[in-house]
C-alpha cells in the first residue's frame, strides 16, 4: 500500500492526520470510484471518491471538481453528507484527485420498499436538505433513491452526490438547456431542455418518494419511450393506492405537477401534513443503520413482534424449498460493492490493525491485504418465489414411480430380475440424495 499525502483544504480533516490508507472499493460508476479510507494516525474511517488523473475523461474530473466546489460552499446540514476535504494523492505511479466524505456504511434506500411511517421521516429529511441547498442558490439536479444514504432508523437519511449540481438561473436565453441528472427522475421541463431549477428538484423528490415506497423507479425504463412519456405526455407516475394514505398522495400531487409553476416549494412542503410528524427529527444525528430498510417501529415489544414475524416468514420459505418447488433469491446485478457482514467499518478497522501490526517505523508501505478486489454483493433481500435451484417435478414423479414399483413387487411377490431390482434401488438412492443435496445447498446459500 503506497503512502498517500493529502492536500487538505478542510480543517475538519486535520484530525485524520496527513496520511491515510485506501481501503475497500464500495462503489463505482461513471464518476470514478468510491473507497473506504483509514487514517493512519487514529484509524478513523471515511469515504474517498476518486478519479485517476491520467486516465479519466474530462467530464469525470469536471464532475468531481464541481462536487468539491458545491460541497465547500454549503454549510453543514444534518441531512447532507458531510464534506471532509479534498486533495491529490500519488499511489505508485498513478495520481488521483480525491474528495473526502463522511462514511455511511449502510448504503442507500434504493430497491427497499418502506412503510409510510418511515417514508414520512425520510421525505422530511430530503425536503429539509433540498430547502437548504436551494437557499444557497443551488440545484441538486440528481435526486433519486440511489443518492439517499441511510443514517439510522431515528435520524433518517442524508442527501449525497452533488456532481451534477448547478447554480440557480432563469430559463436559457436560447430556450434550451443541457439536462443534468438521471433521465427517469428528470422533470418534464428538463427532458424538453427548457429549464432546470429548484422546481425540477421537487419533481425528482416526488419520483424518489414513489421509489422509496415501492422499491422501484417511478417510471419504467423503456428508453426513448420513457423520455417521451415524461416530457411530452400528460402521464404521471402510478402510486399504489393501498400503500399510501390520502395525505401522502396529496403530498405527491404537490410535487408531481407537470406545470412547474404549480409545484410547491420546499418551504411549502415542510408545512405539509404528511411531514408534520417528522419535522422533530430534522436536526438529529445518529451513527448508522442496517443495509436493508425494513418497516421500523419504535417500541421494543413491536420490534420483537416484527422479528418473530420475519423469522416465521423465513422458516416458511425454507419449508417451501424443502417440500415443494423452491424459491429464487435474485440480485439486481449492479455493482455496488457495499458489504454488511462484516460491516465496512469493522473490516476497515481490521485492515487498520493489520496495517499497524506490519508497519515498519522506517517504511510507510502498508500491508497489501488492506487493498481488496471489488466484489459484488446482493443489494436486496429475497425476491420472488420463482424456481431457480428447484427440485424438478419430473424427478419427484420418477422417485414415486420407483418406490411404487418396489412396493408392488413386495406385495404381489412379482419376481423382477435381480439386476433390475438392484438398478432400481441404486437409482432411487442416488436420486433421493441428489434432491437432498440440492435442497441443502439452496438452504445454506440463502440463510
Amino acid at each position: 500500500m503506497e503512502k498517500q499525502s493529502i492536500t487538505n483544504t478542510s480543517s475538519s480533516l486535520s484530525s485524520l492526520s496527513s496520511y491515510w490508507v485506501r481501503g475497500t472499493c464500495i462503489g463505482r460508476g461513471c464518476f470514478g470510484t468510491v473507497n473506504t479510507a483509514i487514517s493512519k494516525s487514529d484509524g478513523k474511517v471515511f469515504a474517498v471518491k476518486s478519479v485517476d488523473l491520467a486516465t479519466c475523461l474530462p467530464a469525470q474530473l469536471e464532475s468531481l471538481e464541481n462536487e468539491i466546489s458545491v460541497l465547500r460552499s454549503l454549510k453543514p446540514h444534518p441531512h447532507i453528507v458531510r464534506f471532509l476535504g479534498d486533495g491529490v494523492s500519488k499511489e505508485g505511479t498513478r495520481s488521483f484527485r480525491n474528495l473526502h466524505l463522511e462514511y455511511l456504511p449502510e448504503g442507500d434506500v434504493a430497491k427497499n420498499g418502506i412503510n409510510e411511517t418511515l417514508l414520512r421521516r425520510y421525505a422530511a429529511c430530503l425536503v429539509s436538505a433540498l430547502r437548504h441547498v436551494h437557499s444557497r442558490g443551488l440545484v441538486h439536479c440528481d435526486v433519486k433513491a440511489r443518492n439517499v444514504l441511510v443514517i439510522s432508523r431515528s435520524s433518517g437519511v442524508k442527501l449525497a452526490d452533488f456532481g451534477s449540481a448547478i447554480r440557480v438561473s432563469g430559463p436559457a436565453a436560447t430556450g434550451k438547456i443541457t439536462p443534468r441528472g438521471s433521465p427517469l427522475w428528470m422533470a418534464p421541463e428538463v427532458i424538453r431542455g427548457e429549464y432546470q431549477g429548484p422546481e425540477s428538484d421537487v419533481w425528482s423528490l416526488g419520483c424518489t418518494v414513489v421509489e422509496m415506497l415501492t422499491g422501484k423507479p417511478a417510471w419504467e425504463d423503456l428508453g426513448v419511450d420513457s423520455l417521451s412519456r415524461i416530457g411530452f405526455s400528460d402521464e404521471l407516475p402510478i402510486v399504489p393506492v393501498m400503500k399510501l394514505s390520502e395525505t401522502g398522495r396529496d403530498f405527491l400531487d404537490k410535487c408531481l405537477k407537470r406545470d412547474l409553476s404549480q409545484r410547491w416549494s420546499c418551504d411549502q412542503l415542510m408545512q405539509h401534513p404528511f411531514l408534520s410528524e417528522s419535522q422533530s427529527h430534522d436536526s438529529s444525528y445518529a451513527e448508522s443503520s442496517p443495509r436493508y430498510v425494513l418497516d421500523w417501529v419504535n417500541s421494543d415489544e413491536e420490534d420483537e413482534e416484527v422479528e418473530r414475524s420475519e423469522w416465521s416468514a423465513a422458516m416458511a420459505r425454507i419449508l417451501k424449498i424443502a417440500t415443494t418447488r423452491g424459491a429464487n433469491w435474485e440480485t439486481d446485478g449492479w455493482v455496488d460493492v457495499r458489504s454488511h457482514q462484516p460491516s465496512e467499518e469493522e473490516r476497515a478497522k481490521i485492515e487498520y490493525s493489520e496495517h499497524n501490526a506490519s508497519l515498519n517505523p522506517y517504511d510507510d508501505v502498508a500491508d497489501e491485504s488492506a487493498r481488496s478486489d471489488v466484489a459484488v454483493y446482493p443489494n436486496r433481500p429475497p425476491g420472488n418465489e420463482d424456481s431457480a435451484a428447484e427440485v424438478p417435478y419430473e424427478v419427484v414423479m420418477i422417485l414415486r414411480l420407483l418406490m411404487e414399483c418396489m412396493v408392488y413387487s413386495r406385495i404381489t411377490r412379482v419376481s423382477y430380475p435381480p439386476k433390475l431390482l438392484s438398478l432400481l434401488l441404486v437409482i432411487n438412492i442416488v436420486a433421493r440424495k441428489c434432491c437432498l443435496l440440492m435442497q441443502a445447498s439452496v438452504f445454506f446459500l440463502h440463510m
